[in-house]
């Protein structure tokens, strides 16, 4: 489908070839994982159990400092099989992944000597750790639990089957680009904390202005937060969050799904506040949809409500907040402030 926008139409793209898909993620890095993070765009076979794998490319994010996270990451296009070639790869990598990690941190670091920006950003998530040195602080990342990450032009129904039969965290990230007539080039893409709270109409697209400090600011209150706030209608919110004790069909970033403790329910109008909380038992991938089902650890407590300041903007999908501000606030877009 066709976007039209400022007067031009967009065509997406529909790649032949997946080495260009690649070309585009690594020149939208920034875009998709922030800026500080480390996408390597690294193909090297690393062979655990005797079975021999090659990633697309390794990604560091470390903006949580103390925290820093690696990702192993398969770029396809939406024509490559999901079962044959996106799952089996990906069940390649998770079983590799526990036997390599020594190797994998070796080359890691060689491909990240190689470039001034990447080294920089390297040593920064180090200065801002308690770590003893860079080959420590690196160690926090290899060594921890295996993270997938899945960059495709389109996702489907079929690639999300296939992904909940594999016992690891793996999540995909969607990466549209279009095109006009003259070649000018338009993205639609999800990100590493991904959140609708900023969703704008396409035909605000070109006008919006966000300074990279707004944007770095907002990456930041995500990836801090512990509780995940989500609209709901009378309805589901009786039905689900109350009777049930779960609440489905959410979209979640891919680095937000373990850091999230809490669920809060914001009931719409005439409402129009958050009311409830409840502790996170477990998040589980919602049939082949791509987005989540949230299960509770016991039913939901009323809290004091908060409700949004007049000029305010109500949620329209899931938005992260910091579960001691939310209780401690008095309105919800007071919670939405870091310290």
């Amino acid at each position: 489908m066709p976007i039209f926008c400022k007067g031009n139409f967009y065509e997406k793209i529909s790649f032949r070839m997946e080495s260009e898909f690649e070309e585009q993620v690594s020149i939208l890095a920034d875009q998709l994982f922030g800026v500080k993070s480390i996408y390597l765009s690294l193909k090297k076979k690393i062979k655990g159990n005797n079975i021999g794998v090659i990633p697309d490319g390794y990604l560091i994010d470390m903006t949580i400092s103390e925290e820093p996270k690696l990702y192993v990451v398969e770029n396809e296009i939406v024509n490559h099989d999901p079962f044959k070639h996106i799952g089996i790869q990906m069940l390649k990598f998770v079983t590799s992944f526990e036997e390599e990690r020594v190797k994998i941190k070796n080359l890691i670091m060689a491909e990240i000597s190689k470039e001034q920006k990447h080294l920089q950003r390297l040593e920064q998530g180090c200065r801002a750790s308690n770590s003893r040195n860079i080959d420590n602080y690196l160690d926090k990342a290899v060594f921890s639990k295996f993270q997938g990450l899945v960059i495709i032009d389109e996702a489907k129904g079929e690639l999300h089957k296939v992904l909940e039969k594999i016992n690891a965290n793996i999540s995909v990230l969607e990466l549209k680009t279009y095109k006009t007539a003259d070649n000018s080039l338009a993205y639609e893409f999800d990100t590493l904390y991904e959140e609708d709270e900023e969703v704008t109409p396409i035909e605000q697209i070109e006008s919006q202005v966000t300074s990279n400090e707004e944007r770095m600011r907002r990456h930041e209150r995500r990836a801090a937060s512990d509780t995940i706030v989500v609209p709901a209608r009378e309805e589901g919110f009786k039905e689900e969050f109350l009777k049930n004790n779960q609440w489905y069909a959410i979209r979640i970033g891919a680095a937000m799904k373990e850091r999230i403790k809490y669920i809060a329910a914001y009931q719409v109008a005439p409402i129009s506040a958050v009311t409830h909380v409840a502790k996170v038992k477990e998040i589980r991938p919602y049939k082949d949809t791509g987005k989540y089902i949230v299960l509770f650890d016991g039913p939901a407590v009323e809290i004091e409500h908060k409700k949004i300041v007049e000029s305010g903007k109500s949620p329209q999908g899931p938005v992260y907040v910091k579960y001691n501000r939310l209780i401690e606030s008095k309105t919800l877009s007071e919670a939405f402030d870091l310290d």
